[in-house]
Parts: structure tokens; C-alpha cells; sequence
């Protein structure tokens, strides 16, 4: 039987790579993602995209969105739909991914950010896209914690600068990581290859 895995933002520059990576493994792949009809912000997508899988190994939560803007420019709007896709999305898939790993245990990785380190380099105009990253950090901790007794690990990675279109909007400039590089990380998290770790937050440096 194939190992089941959900990924999130899976049509995006890492998120495409993750799955790639994990199908390239024979891993059978669930993408989710606004492209391909998944706003995994919103409750009721969620439940319906996960309410016909009866089993899952893993979830991989990649989605993000950045817009880039001074703070005291920023609406409401645009703050809401940053923290919305990067930490209310992590939430709600992790709250169904727990359910279905209840009996069998699982694993979960969140990709967070470099920029979500406390005490990393931060840059303007990426306030509300820091919070959500940060915010990532301590869900990591927390549902670590919650899923120990049923096996389920929690992790998370914080790669630097990556090479994809979503580094053009922030607009840093510097050394880069290759997609392909922090995905094969990822895909190691994701699998047993990488037990009994939980509660850790991978700092991955360009």
C-alpha cells in the first residue's frame, strides 16, 4: 500500500517540489491549493477535501502569500489574507490531518521561515507574512506536544531565501536555496526515515 500525503500550496515554487520529490518516492499525493480549487483557509473546503481520504501518513503545509507593504499601509484585508493562508490553513489541516492519524500516528511538517527565527533578519514590509511564519513556530512546539501519545510527529523547517517567484516579491537578494534542495529535507521529515523527531524547527541557511 502507498504512503498517503496531503500538501499544501502544492502548485507553488517548494510546494511543487515536495510533491514531486514525494511521488518520485511512489508516495500517492493530494495537492491543496487556490490554483487547483482548494482555499485552505476557508473551514468548509478543508473538511470536504479531507473528508474522502480514509487514511493519511503525512501532511505538508507549504501554502503562503505575501504581500509586500509598509506596515502602516497594510488593510486589514491584506493582513488577514497572509495570516489566513499560512496559519489559519496550517490549523484547519492539521486539525483534520490529527483526526485521521488518531489510530496509526503520522507526521506533519510545517514550512515556516528563516524569517520566522527569532532573532534572524528581518526585512520591511513583511510584517503580517513574519507573524504567520512565527506563529508557525510555536504551533510546531504546541502540536508536537498534543500528538505525542498518538505517535503523531510535528516539525517544521525555516529555509532562508529559496529560489522562487514568491523571493521576486520580497525582494531580498543575497545566496538562495534551491527549491528542489529544501523539498528533499522536507520529504525526510515527512517520512520515518527522520523518527522519533518532533517539536523541531530545522534552521536551513542559503
Amino acid at each position: 500500500m502507498s504512503l498517503r500525503a496531503v500538501v499544501t500550496g502544492g502548485s507553488g515554487g517548494i510546494g511543487s517540489e515536495v510533491v514531486r520529490e514525494l511521488r518520485t518516492r511512489r508516495w500517492d499525493v493530494i495537492s491543496l491549493s487556490r490554483r487547483e480549487g482548494c482555499d485552505i483557509s476557508d473551514e468548509d473546503q478543508v473538511v470536504k477535501a479531507f473528508s474522502s481520504l480514509k487514511s493519511l501518513d503525512a501532511l505538508v503545509h507549504c501554502a503562503a502569500v505575501l504581500i509586500k507593504r509598509r506596515f502602516t499601509d497594510m488593510s486589514a484585508v491584506e493582513w488577514d489574507v497572509q495570516v489566513a493562508s499560512g496559519l489559519r490553513g496550517a490549523f484547519l489541516c492539521s486539525r483534520e490531518a490529527f483526526r485521521l492519524m488518531q489510530d496509526r500516528g503520522g507526521s506533519i511538517v510545517f514550512v515556516s521561515s528563516l524569517s520566522g527565527v527569532a532573532g534572524a533578519e528581518k526585512f520591511p514590509g513583511m510584517a503580517a507574512y513574519v507573524a504567520a511564519k512565527s506563529g508557525l513556530a510555536g504551533l510546531t512546539e504546541a502540536l508536537a506536544a498534543e500528538g505525542r501519545e498518538a505517535h503523531i510527529r510535528v516539525n517544521a523547517i525555516s529555509p532562508g531565501a529559496v529560489d522562487t517567484p514568491m523571493l521576486r516579491i520580497a525582494g531580498v537578494e543575497g545566496p538562495v536555496l534551491q527549491p528542489a534542495d529544501v523539498a528533499r529535507i522536507i520529504v525526510w521529515l515527512a517520512s520515518a526515515e527522520s523518527a522519533p523527531l518532533s517539536g523541531a524547527n530545522l534552521r536551513m541557511d542559503p
